[in-house]
């Protein structure tokens, strides 16, 4: 799903889907907030969280951006594209198909089941 928000004359793709293992980990280091942490605390419209995903999302384009300087969008911003964010973190949560998970013969689906994500 791409969640494209407009802010400071760009267009941003603020989607914690495509959020990378690095970008994930720059969160983490800076909140401490895992992936799991990230999702709840993003639908409490925790202020560190939400300045942490915009500022992945600026980052990408701006690689020198610190997060302590950072002071993210308006919350009203944010909370225009809630019902976006909701579904993608929802989709998180839904359990996957056999078209999704791998063939089945693949060792990884025999050695170590998917996990699913409930939120």
């Amino acid at each position: 799903m791409t969640w494209l928000i407009e802010w400071n004359d760009r267009e941003l793709n603020v989607d914690p889907l495509d959020l990378s293992g690095l970008e994930l980990s720059l969160i983490k280091q800076r909140t401490t907030l895992t992936f799991r942490g990230l999702s709840a605390a993003l639908q409490e419209v925790d202020g560190d969280a939400v300045r942490a995903l915009f500022w992945i999302a600026e980052r990408r384009t701006n690689p020198d951006l610190k997060f302590s300087e950072y002071e993210g969008p308006p919350i009203r911003l944010f909370l225009e594209h809630i019902d976006g964010l909701e579904k993608a973190i929802g989709d998180l949560g839904k359990a996957p198909t056999p078209e999704t998970s791998g063939s089945p013969s693949s060792p990884s689906d025999v050695d170590t089941p998917e996990p699913t994500m409930t939120l």
